[in-house]
């Protein structure tokens, strides 16, 4: 059961990363860590309203900071040559770095909520 909340988490993570870039490309074109650090506030604003209306979805600060930790370091290997902006392997890159960023967040944090349970 929990398996399946997270990746349908992790798919609604990465679609919505998708969008906020896609929204930001027309907003500022420039790939870069102001950029990036624009997309994760907005996915923080979005996500955290999708949760006040639903405290069952997804921690809006893991889920922003997945966000934001792609969207970061996909700038700043685009920045070095090492990925091409707009690539198959960039977006790639992209859901690699928010799965695994998500996934030690996630269970750092249930992890926390067990110790404090205690």
């Amino acid at each position: 059961m929990k398996i399946k909340k997270i990746i349908i988490t992790l798919i609604g993570l990465i679609l919505l990363q998708l969008i906020i870039d896609l929204f930001f490309v027309f907003i500022y074109p420039n790939v870069n860590p102001i950029r990036a650090t624009m997309i994760g506030i907005t996915s923080l604003v979005f996500l955290s309203l999708l949760y006040l209306i639903n405290k069952k979805l997804v921690n809006p600060v893991i889920g922003a900071l997945s966000i934001f930790y792609s969207a970061f370091f996909g700038a700043l290997l685009v920045q070095s040559g090492y990925l091409i902006s707009k690539s198959s392997l960039s977006g790639l890159v992209h859901a690699l770095i928010l799965i695994i960023t998500y996934l030690i967040m996630y269970f750092l944090y249930e992890r926390l909520k067990l110790r404090k349970s205690r």
